[in-house]
């Protein structure tokens, strides 16, 4: 079939759910743009995406809807172009599985057939799941430069409509290197994590520098929403538990092409939406479960904002609680917050006396460590007053007496 496919399912009002990273058909994209202003009002719901199309004017008669303020949709997210959901990943997967969010087509970059007619959802097996379920029809994107990766979840090809074929090289998101201060606080997170633990991560060079602490562990599993270039290097140095074909379970994977090309059906990562992650049938039973993830800012009460810097949506709530509640029910799991103790740019403090104006991404009942370079803060059966000590120690010491001054207000 040819491009015009997508004009042919097309109905005035339709929801359409695309793909995100490197699930989403680049090419679909387009088209949807140049059909949207002919059919009176589209809805779209799109993800984290690299695709640079997001960041260009979209005709009013597209109306988006979004869950983030990452990568290429941030700016339409800033400029007021879409509606945004601050939702956890398992929120988004059970309100596409019962109607809540609606979703007429879906749009999916795919793999090529195999010899049973099944294409590979390739390196994100998310949400869009639940999605193609409710789908009056899915639109596929047939792209030979998605890998056949491991998945329960792939589509046969009597299920989908085949708009667009491609040879388009996946988006790519650069392998940044660790700089000293996430390499230090790598070393602080990796002293937490004890052989045969199962580790959750995400992308970027800050879980790379984890992720690079922690290769002289042994027999560690992987749970990961996301994850990076940082995954294969883990399995080279011998730290995961090759030996059991389930050792990695991954939702999503992003970063360079060395990343993709590691990921055909023969390695050792598999993929899975979040629920097969998180749930005790999901994961090894009798191993700890450790949750790392990163955040904007903390404050002394132990909450955390992932999402905004001022009144600008930058993060997302993503499966940040849901890890850590993952974490919670599993014996010896922790819930660890690591970040740098100041900003980058402008050098101000990220722990905070309290988040004011921000949103509340993690609440401080889900959090049993904080860590940034200057230590890492066991916030288990403290008392709020205990806390502020505990977590004002982490930050820069010249912002440390400005946290503490003043009465707790709180009970002691």
């Amino acid at each position: 079939m040819t491009a015009s496919a997508l004009a042919q399912h097309l109905r005035p009002g339709d929801h359409v759910v695309v793909g995100q990273a490197t699930g989403e058909p680049a090419g679909l994209v387009r088209e949807l743009f140049a059909l949207a202003p002919a059919m009176g009002e589209l809805h779209a719901f799109c993800g984290y995406s690299l695709n640079p199309a997001w960041d260009a004017a979209i005709n009013e008669a597209l109306r988006v809807t979004t869950y983030c303020g990452l990568g290429t949709v941030r700016r339409l997210v800033e400029r007021g172009g879409a509606r945004l959901i601050p939702a956890q990943l398992s929120q988004l997967t059970s309100w596409f599985a019962a109607g809540t969010l609606k979703c007429d087509v879906v749009l999916l970059q795919v793999s090529p057939a195999d010899a049973e007619g099944y294409h590979s959802l390739g390196c994100t097996v998310d949400y869009v799941w639940a999605a193609v379920q409710r789908a009056r029809v899915v639109l596929v994107e047939v792209n030979s430069q998605v890998p056949q990766t491991r998945s329960s979840c792939r589509l046969h090809a009597s299920r989908i409509v085949v708009a667009l074929e491609s040879e388009v090289p996946l988006p790519e998101l650069p392998n940044d290197t660790p700089d000293d201060v996430q390499l230090a606080i790598g070393q602080q997170v990796a002293r937490l994590v004890p052989d045969g633990a199962i580790i959750q991560l995400g992308i970027g060079s800050f879980a790379a520098a984890i992720a690079r602490a922690l290769r002289d562990h042994r027999r560690l599993k992987v749970r990961s929403g996301m994850a990076g270039d940082w995954l294969p290097a883990l399995i080279a140095s011998g730290a995961i538990d090759t030996g059991d074909p389930e050792a990695c379970m991954v939702s999503l994977a992003v970063g360079t092409r060395k990343l993709y090309e590691s990921l055909g059906a023969g390695n050792a990562v598999s993929f899975a939406p979040l629920a097969d992650l998180v749930s005790p049938a999901g994961k090894a039973a009798d191993a700890p479960f450790i949750a790392i993830n990163s955040a904007i800012e903390v404050d002394l009460y132990g909450q955390v904002n992932a999402e905004t810097v001022g009144s600008r949506y930058v993060g997302a709530v993503s499966g940040q609680p849901d890890y850590f509640r993952a974490a919670r029910r599993s014996p010896g799991g922790l819930a660890i917050i690591a970040l740098p103790a100041t900003t980058g740019k402008d050098g101000r403090s990220r722990v905070v006396k309290r988040l004011a104006g921000t949103c509340v991404t993690t609440a401080q009942s889900d959090i049993d460590f904080i860590v940034t370079e200057h230590g890492a803060a066991d916030v288990r059966a403290t008392t709020l007053n205990e806390r502020r000590t505990l977590i004002a120690s982490l930050a820069a010491p010249q912002f440390r007496t400005a946290l503490t001054e003043g009465e707790a207000h709180v009970p002691a």
